[in-house]
């Protein structure tokens, strides 16, 4: 086995790069930054490219002949360029599902798509599964994911290769650290509103993430979507139980998440605080069936996990 993973110095892509070295599995990794880690060179390889860079995208392909291609690489929620975050992530996407079908050496494409897909919207079941309409409204983020999914269900391609998509819930564990995130504001702001007091989340920890991708990897007859998240939620109060819940209207709290948002203080979209109000929760039967797989950790156990080990830098702006 070969990997090539794209998004390689993301929160997710080292996670991956992490499991498979430590298991001497040769690394391909392409972004457009180098990671802050430094992998052993015996089992990785790095390439500083855009996912947008076609040509050069096919002559890593070429270069490397990896048999499984995880794709992580996407713009997430720091571009305030719609255009640019479309061709980023539609375009981009379009370019790695090329090279997976032109590369003969690739027989599985797994790509993470997101739970934010499903959308936040009131009349969400407690548990939704992959045969739920994507409803993401307006969150680009959301929006993004699911014409990628559409694009990766129905392009025409070669006979063996398997493309697996995968819907994930926020990820977190030791490792995390993303700062003026939606995890960050619940380890450091101070207030939250009450209307998330009693909402469900889903945390999925890295540990099981890595697991879970590990069997989906070996796994050489899979195909089609499936939801990835612990079989379990937590309630805000209880993962915070020391913060203070204040009574604000929606809309104050969707007007300041926008001027954040603007001045780049904080990386979550304004349409996305409809999932604070209206939980998206994901059900993992189909592929933990598949598996006969159990969690390690719930969702609580996870989140506890990352304040415990809580890398968010001081300086993330709340």
């Amino acid at each position: 086995m070969k990997v090539l993973i794209t998004g390689s110095s993301g929160s997710l892509g080292r996670m991956m790069v992490n499991y498979l070295i430590a298991r001497k599995i040769h690394v391909t990794g392409i972004d457009i930054r180098e990671s802050p880690e430094r992998f052993p060179e015996e089992y990785f390889r790095f390439y500083n490219c855009s996912v947008t860079e076609k040509e050069k995208l096919i002559e890593v392909f070429s270069e490397e002949n990896p048999t499984n291609v995880i794709h992580f690489a996407a713009a997430f929620n720091k571009i305030r360029d719609r255009r640019l975050e479309y061709e980023i992530d539609i375009g981009g996407s379009t370019n790695v599902l090329k090279a997976s079908d032109n590369t003969p050496s690739v027989k599985q494409l797994i790509f993470s798509s997101s739970a934010a897909a499903y959308g936040g919207n009131r009349d969400n079941k407690v548990w939704l599964r992959e045969t739920e309409p994507l409803r993401p409204g307006k969150y680009t983020y959301g929006i993004d994911k699911k014409i990628i999914e559409r694009i990766y269900s129905e392009t025409p391609l070669r006979s063996d290769l398997h493309i697996a998509l995968l819907r994930i819930c926020t990820v977190v564990g030791p490792s995390y650290d993303k700062p003026r995130s939606v995890v960050s504001i619940l380890i450091r702001f101070p207030y939250l509103p009450e209307f998330c007091k009693d909402n469900r989340i889903q945390f999925l920890h890295s540990d099981d993430m890595t697991s879970l991708f590990g069997l989906i990897m070996e796994d050489k007859d899979i195909n089609g979507i499936f939801n990835l998240a612990p079989d379990s939620y937590a309630i805000i109060r209880e993962l915070v139980p020391g913060k203070k819940f204040l009574k604000v209207p929606l809309l104050l709290i969707t007007g300041l998440v926008w001027i954040l948002w603007n001045l780049k203080i904080l990386n979550l979209q304004p349409a996305a605080t409809k999932n604070a109000v209206y939980p998206i929760i994901i059900d993992p039967a189909e592929i933990t069936s598949r598996y006969s797989y159990v969690f390690n950790y719930s969702s609580k156990e996870a989140f506890d996990s990352t304040v415990t080990n809580n890398k968010i830098p001081a300086d993330a702006g709340f």
